[in-house]
């Protein structure tokens, strides 16, 4: 099962844009580590209804995120090519906490 549950706060006014014929909604959340760990940066896509909620919200909010975790692979276009990965979040559902 991929089930990943985060909260934190955004780092900037989430974007909305239409891919194709659907709204897609792309945030990035500050999730505190505990200890001297760094903040962790996580980006988030939301998809259709739900990406038109979380456009409403503001840079600062604190929210959780709730959904499937994503890994990503490409090579840049530089030469020579490097490679690159990330982890994203694919929100089903996004509660404001606070």
């Amino acid at each position: 099962m991929n089930k990943v549950s985060l909260e934190g706060r955004l780092t900037r006014d989430p974007e909305l844009q239409v891919r194709g014929e659907k709204p897609v909604c792309d945030m990035r959340l500050a999730v505190d580590s505990p200890g001297n760990a760094p903040t962790c940066f996580i980006d988030v896509a939301a998809f259709g209804d739900l990406a038109s909620e979380a456009a409403e919200l503001d840079k600062g909010k604190a929210i959780r995120v709730e959904g499937a975790l994503r890994y990503s692979e490409w090579e840049t276009k530089t030469e020579p090519p490097q490679k690159r990965s990330r982890h994203s979040v694919i929100a089903r559902e996004v509660i404001v906490t606070a």
